[in-house]
Parts: C-alpha cells; structure tokens; sequence
C-alpha cells in the first residue's frame, strides 16, 4: 500500500541469511519470552538459584564422607601394604629366574647347583674384566645365578681402568701380572679370580670360551664349566693320586687323540686328581731286572728323549687304574697290585680281548689273582649283541649300549639317559662271578638276552658272516662290568672298605669318549666310577652350551655386495616406494572428489546441497 513503511522482513526471507544462523536473542524484534531467564531485565528473586540468592543459607550442602568409607578405605590400604610386604617375603625365600637365552646360557647344572648348596664358607669371587670386554655382561649374569644358590659366594668386580686402585689391591695380593696396550686400556694374564682365603685359582680368557672354528669366529661359552671347577679347586685340601700302570703294553697316559688317554687325564686334573704312571716291577720305575731285557747281558740302550716316571710308592695312591695290558702281567706285579688292594687301595681295572700276534688265540694276560680279589673272572669270548635296539647301525653286534643296574655308580647315567645318551662299548668280553670270591660282586652293566659271547672268533673271523651263537658259547644276558666293595682290613679307620670295578671293555677309556657329544654317557660311567672308587664328590659334569658366532668375518667380494645394497639398491628401493605412495594417494583424492570439488569454498551449493531447493523457488 502506497505510504506504508515496510517492516522488517520475517527471519526465513531474510537476505543472505538463513534462518537458523541468527541467534535467537539477537534477531530483531524478538519477543522477551525468548531471552533466557537469567538474562531478563527484571527477572524477579524466585527465578535465581537458591544457593546464588543473597543473604539465603545453604540449605543443601553436600554430607561429608561417612565413617564407614573411611574405614573402609583404610582397611583397604592396610591390607594391600601387608599384602605387598607378604609378597616380598615370599619372593624372596622363593627366588626363581627364567632363563630364555638359546641353549640356556645362564642355566645351571645339577653338578653346580650341589657344589654350591654344599658350601661352608664364604668364596670371593674378583671379576678383573673391563665394562667394554664382551665377557663382562655374561660372567655378571651367571654369577647372579650363583648367589641365587647360595648366599656363600661373594663377587667383587673390579675395572682395571676405571678403578684402578681396587685393581692394585687384588694385583699385590695374589700376584697378578698386567700390562698396557697401545690405547692405553689395562690387561691381565687372569679375567676372574676364585679364591677361598688364600688359596686362589686364576681363570684365563681361554679358559671362558673355547673357539671352534677361527674361520667362521664360533665360539662355544664355557663360563660356568670354569667358574665350578675353580670352586671345586679350593675348596679341596688335597689332590688324590691317581696312578696308571705301565709296563705291560699299556698307553700312556700323555697319548693324546681318539684312542689314548690323554682326555682322560686332563679331566682328573681339572677335578683337582693328581695323575701319575708307575712303572712296572717297582713303584715308579721300569722293569729293569735282567730277566725283562730282550736280550740278557745286552748293554743299556740310549734313554728316550722323556722325563723319567716319578717315583711313588704305590700305598700313597688312592686309585690305582689298569688300563688295557697288551702284555701279560708279570705274577709280582699283580701280587703287589693286590696287595695294594688288600691294604685298603682301590683299583679300575679295563681288560678285554687281546689277540696274540698269529690272531689264533688271546693273549693270558696272567690277570685271574687280581680279578678273583674282587670275585670276578674274564673269559676268553668276544660279545656279539645281536638285539637291534641295542646294537650299533654298523658292524656285527661289536658295538653297543648295554643295559645299566641301579648302583651309587650308575645315578649319574640316569640322568644322561633322559637326554638319550648311554654308554657305548666295542669289543668287549663277558665277566662271570667266581664260586670263591670274598663278596658278591654288583653287575653294573649287562647285554640283553639275546646277546652272546662267541669263543671260536677267530675260527668266525676267518670268514665273517651275521654271528649267530653255536653250542660251547655263552649265551646272554652277560654282564660286562661289576663293581666290588672288600671287606675292610682289620684295624682301618677308612669310611668304606677296598673296592674294585672292572671293565671288559678297554675302550671306555679312550679319549672318544670326551671327544665325542654321542659318546658322552661312557665318559660320564668312567667318571663316576672313579669318583666312587676315590670316595670325592662326583666328578664336574656340565653339559656343552651351544656354540655361537662371535663375530663376522667380510672378505672383499662380501664388502662390494653390501656396498651395492646399502648405497644403491635400499635407496633406489625406497625412492620408488615413496613415489608409488604419492601416485597412489592423488588418484584416492580425485576419485572421492568429483568435478564439483573444483568449485572452491564461496560457490553456491547445487541442487543436491542444502537448502538449495527453497533458494531455487525463492523470487
């Protein structure tokens, strides 16, 4: 109408605003009813919170905690307090450790374990290795295992170049000897010293890790072997003599190789034996009667190029060990070896089939006064085991792993069978008890039934076929090793009596036995019966560790390829990775986008946005 003023425009037309983005209290013309109430002009008392109201009591005030929560809670803290210090205490009398390491670096045998629960007093330990010395962190490991054991072992690690002083102390006080190297860092001729008092034992580098194989650097740990057999060192006041017989054909106990007994002499000296070899005749001398020459009224010949057999009075040995007379035995040497037994000596006797030089016969080995001291007999057969259970893959039946009787000797074997590994015998012959021997002797180890001891073997070895038993054999089960224990010779105050294990097998001794990983349970039954003869601990048996790499050994050609690798090739690999990344992102972004992406924020919406219909119709 002409005249008219025109009034505002309702909120849905108004221009270039929709109407939901005017707020409602700053639109024009908004009624009051769409204030908010705490924003009114005039908003009367009643409308204000009470506890915003001047001058009104705080009628509602929140309670305080009740009593009972309170106690609550803190029976609550009490109780998880004692709980925390019960679990300590608990841990701490049940001390346990995992050891996740590959072939359980860091675990401890049972032979180191009941050393270190059987110790009386206190070991120190002196670690003299540097921070950066790849040992330090395994010797550290190992040694916590150790006072997890026992709280006897007291370790002292000392850092020649960064505690210099402490490392003077230990060095004029067991005399070690150092030096420096052209860094200037400080070494030892020993990385740990165990010492009960002081009486020390030195541990050299060498003697913590074997090195298998300089070409590939492997190396097989050797920590806790070391570090044991030191314990056991000092903790022993004396060394048992342990003396071989020589003179009737047998090794000598310096041969080294599969076939001598070198290995078995290194074992007994590192368990702290003292091993020495008799002569035969005369305690620590050669035969030298002119009846034991080759030719009688011959002139002395030129001595060999080797020190002389100590003299030792055979009374002071503790085991005497007859290993595998080729020979026969004079009859005064086994009268004074079973003399020696009689008196309260202890002997390891290995014999077996010995063939004389025209392989017609065995050799008399002119041992029956000596075995019948123990009520055993050795019978002239060669044992086939004929059982495949038990027999070795190869061969005839020579080879194979008897059946093991429960004996003081024999404990240790148990627990070498659970790992499968037994003792192994090749060319034995059978033992028989005798009707008239002073004690029942103990089988240690027997064949199965279906094993036999031939005596026409050379009649069979003339044309060798699968044996099979003919009438006149013996026929199994036949027992290839017993043990004896003598009554004790009046007026001793020794703990147990003479005792005697013989062996029809001489091969138990041979350095394979330590050699060989599958010949382990042999080394473990000639250990242990050594340990029972001498009446000491048994001997240090820990397993090997598994060797490791100990480092990387790069030729030239090895150098060029990581060359290629590192520069050329993981650069290159990863450019082209990065760039298929981008492609792959951009087609992404343009495939969700479409062609209305391109508008920019200030274009219109279309027909499908929002409230673009009603703008559509609106004139």
């Amino acid at each position: 109408m002409a005249g008219e003023q025109p009034g505002p425009a309702p909120p849905s037309t108004q221009v270039g605003t929709p109407p939901s983005r005017v707020a409602p209290s700053t639109q024009v013309g908004t009624p009051p009813s769409r204030v908010a109430p705490s924003t009114q002009v005039g908003t009367p008392p009643s409308r204000v919170p009470p506890s915003t109201q001047v001058g009104t009591p705080p009628s509602r005030v929140p309670p305080g905690t009740p009593l009972g929560e309170k106690l609550s809670a803190s029976v609550g803290i009490i109780a998880a307090m004692v709980l925390a210090v019960l679990v300590n205490l608990l841990v701490a009398r049940h001390y346990r450790r995992w050891d996740w390491t590959q072939g359980g670096l860091y675990t401890l045998s049972d032979a180191t374990v009941s050393t270190l629960r059987a110790l009386e007093e206190p070991i120190r330990v002196y670690v003299l290795l540097s921070e950066g010395d790849p040992l330090t962190l395994s010797v550290r490991h190992l040694l916590d295992a150790y006072r997890a054991e026992t709280s006897r072992i007291e370790v002292d690690v000392t850092d020649p170049d960064r505690r210099p002083a402490e490392f003077l102390a230990v060095q004029q006080r067991y005399g070690v000897v150092a030096g420096k190297t052209e860094d200037g860092r400080i070494v030892t001729d020993a990385a740990i010293i165990v010492a009960r008092g002081d009486r020390p034992h030195f541990l050299t580098a060498s003697d913590l890790v074997e090195v298998e194989d300089e070409d590939d650097l492997r190396a097989r740990p050797r920590l806790e072997q070391a570090l044991t057999g030191a314990i056991r060192s000092v903790l022993r006041s004396e060394r048992p003599l342990v003396c071989f017989a020589s003179g009737h054909g047998e090794k000598s106990v310096d041969v080294g190789g599969a076939g001598g007994l070198a290995a078995l002499k290194d074992r007994l000296n590192k368990n702290n034996y003292e091993v020495v070899e008799l002569g035969g005749g005369r305690g620590g001398h050669d035969h030298g009667d002119g009846d034991d020459d080759e030719e009688a009224g011959a002139a002395p010949k030129e001595p060999a190029p080797k020190e002389p057999a100590p003299e030792v009075d055979l009374d002071r040995c503790r085991v005497l060990v007859l290993a595998e007379p080729s020979q026969p035995v004079p009859p005064r040497d086994v009268a004074r070896y079973r003399a020696f037994v009689e008196r309260g000596g202890s002997a390891l006797i290995a014999v077996g089939p010995v063939p004389d030089e025209s392989d017609q016969r065995y050799v008399n080995l002119g041992l029956s006064g000596l075995l019948a001291a123990a009520g055993v007999e050795l019978r002239s057969d060669f044992v086939f085991e004929l059982d495949p259970k038990l027999r070795s893959t190869q061969g005839f039946g020579e080879t194979f792993s008897p059946i093991v009787k429960p004996h003081p000797i024999t404990e240790a074997l148990v627990k070498a069978a659970d790992l499968g590994l037994g003792p192994v015998l090749t060319v034995a012959s059978s033992l028989a008890p005798t009707k008239s021997g002073p004690v029942a002797p103990a089988p240690l180890l027997v064949t199965s039934d279906r094993a036999f001891g031939m005596v026409d073997f050379f009649g069979w070895a003339r044309d060798p076929s699968e044996p099979k038993p003919r009438d006149g054999d013996h026929p199994g089960p036949l027992t290839v090793a017993y043990a004896a224990e003598l009554p004790k010779p009046a007026g001793s105050s020794a703990a147990h009596g003479p005792r005697v294990v013989v062996v029809s097998s001489p091969g138990v001794l041979y350095g394979a036995n330590w050699q060989s990983p599958e010949l382990r349970g042999t080394a473990v039954f000639v250990e242990s019966a050594l340990s029972w003869l001498a009446a000491s601990p048994p001997m240090l048996d820990i397993p090997d560790k598994p060797a490791v790499t100990a480092g990387l050994r790069l030729s030239e050609d090895s150098l060029s390829g990581i060359f290629r690798y590192v520069i050329v090739y993981m650069p290159l690999a990863a450019a082209f990775l990065g760039l298929a990344v981008h492609l792959s992102r951009r087609g992404s972004e343009r495939r969700r986008g479409g062609p209305d992406d391109r508008r920019g924020p200030g274009a219109p919406a279309g027909r499908g946005s929002p409230g673009g219909s009603e703008r559509e119709g609106a004139p």
